[in-house]
């Protein structure tokens, strides 16, 4: 299987952190990249990455994103731009309309249903038309304050709360969040911006309650949040953000999930600041899931680093995204996030893989004419494209997995080899997938012929 070709659109911290990332392992190639900042425009991104492109094709950075957003050049996009589902909407189906996959690192799209119903709805029709799969993911959230704290439930028979609490460093983050997390600015400026609402703290807190109720099959009919300044006491400096003595160096935000007899289900506590080592404040991650008669607590001391787990999330999911069902899809459909060691585009083949036994009746697939060896007056499409012949037969093998080469003995005796394909037994004939298109084109039509559908 040829490599994955990832495209990148937005590449400031996150962005320029996972194409490092994708140059970094096998069966990724970046396929193009996308940014609106005049600096990054007209730079090779292997160049301004310091990696070696060795002997891959160069790239370089464009701000029209069309030029990297097609089915034919790209196999999906990893958007890392906004953290809200309404700012990246415009884009999201710009994606989807070109028949390409995407993962959003926006903290909102890892549970839109919370508080864009309408617009993830209208993502995932959109999403089902083109046969493609969309997810929201990243370290928070995405899995330390809500799938792993879902992951965790399952040991328990029964939970009667949650409190789970993330102490992290915002140091890795670039200016969005540092804008979204108020650092640097002053108390009496904290305290405007909270009366205005335009400050937007910790994003994604609603989002994250809410894959839990749904993962749990919990109903909460409240979400309260509560923001509280963290003034520093000295002078913070990361890449991206500066605190001044006396100035927010971040905001402790705080969420609770309540049931409709007024409890509290899920309390989540999550003090985000730069440099908080500078203080002597200790990261960390902590679960308490109160069970029955019993308590399920869980630490990871210091935290999970947010930048790489960012980073490490969204290009680990790439696989899954990628051999996932058409739609809108969370962390509750997709299988375990891991760290791929091998090659990313054999952990699509695997998720496709079936297993079949001797006797079954299968169907193997043999080149007849290779790439090169097409006949010259075809398509150019076509020259790219082997020629294959699909035979079926029964399995001679004791057993064999999707892709691997066997043999099969068909109804009339012979023997036949080739690679076992993973296709239906009956005819599959269909007009092809849903196009859109073809319904504007049908009223054009009946316009111009009848001059209306309703004549």
């Amino acid at each position: 299987m040829r490599d994955i070709r990832v495209a990148l659109w937005g590449f400031g911290a996150m962005g320029s952190g996972i194409g490092r990332m994708i140059a970094s392992k096998k069966g990724l190639v970046i396929s193009g990249v996308c940014d609106k900042w005049d600096r990054l425009v007209g730079q090779e991104v292997y160049a301004y990455l310091g990696v070696d492109r060795e002997g891959r094709k160069p790239v370089v950075i464009t701000d029209r994103e069309e030029e990297i957003v097609r089915r034919d050049l790209c196999d999906i996009v990893i958007l890392a731009t906004d953290s809200f589902v309404e700012a990246q909407y415009e884009k999201i189906m710009f994606c989807l309309d070109r028949g390409v996959h995407v993962i959003s690192t926006a903290e909102e799209m890892a549970w839109p249903w919370a508080q864009n119903e309408e617009l993830a709805d209208k993502i995932d029709m959109a999403a089902r038309k083109r046969g493609v799969a969309i997810l929201g993911t990243g370290i928070n959230p995405g899995f330390v304050l809500d799938y792993l704290i879902l992951a965790v439930s399952g040991t328990c028979e029964h939970v009667h709360s949650i409190e789970a609490a993330r102490i992290n460093d915002l140091a890795p983050f670039g200016k969005a969040v540092m804008v979204e997390q108020g650092v640097g600015i002053s108390v009496e400026e904290f305290e405007k911006r909270m009366a205005e609402k335009s400050l937007a703290g910790h994003v994604g807190f609603p989002e994250s309650i809410g894959m839990i109720a749904a993962g749990m099959g919990v109903h909460l009919t409240e979400v309260e949040q509560t923001r509280d300044p963290i003034i520093t006491h000295v002078d913070r400096k990361s890449a991206y953000g500066e605190a001044k003595k006396g100035h927010l160096a971040g905001i402790r935000q705080q969420s609770y999930g309540k049931t409709a007899d007024g409890e509290v289900f899920i309390h989540l506590d999550h003090p985000q600041q730069i440099c908080p080592e500078d203080e002597g404040v200790h990261t960390g991650d902590y679960i308490t899931i109160h069970a029955d008669g019993y308590d399920m607590n869980v630490s990871i001391v210091p935290e999970t680093p947010g930048g790489i787990g960012t980073i490490a999330m969204v290009v680990n999911m790439i696989p899954h995204v990628l051999a996932a069902e058409p739609g809108l899809r969370s962390m509750l459909d997709l299988p375990v996030p891991r760290c791929i060691l091998g090659n990313y585009a054999d952990q699509v083949r695997r998720a496709r893989k079936h297993r079949y036994l001797r006797g079954d009746l299968v169907s193997i697939e043999t080149v007849i004419l290779p790439v090169g060896e097409r006949a010259p007056q075809v398509p150019e499409d076509t020259k790219k494209t082997p020629l294959l012949a699909f035979t079926k037969g029964f399995l001679q093998e004791e057993s064999a997995l999707t892709g691997d080469i066997v043999n099969v003995k068909t109804m009339s005796g012979r023997q036949v080899k080739g690679k076992l394909a993973d296709r239906p037994m009956a005819p599959t004939h269909t007009f092809g997938d849903f196009v859109p298109e073809l319904l504007a084109v049908h009223k054009q039509v009946c316009d111009v012929l009848f001059g209306g559908e309703s004549k």
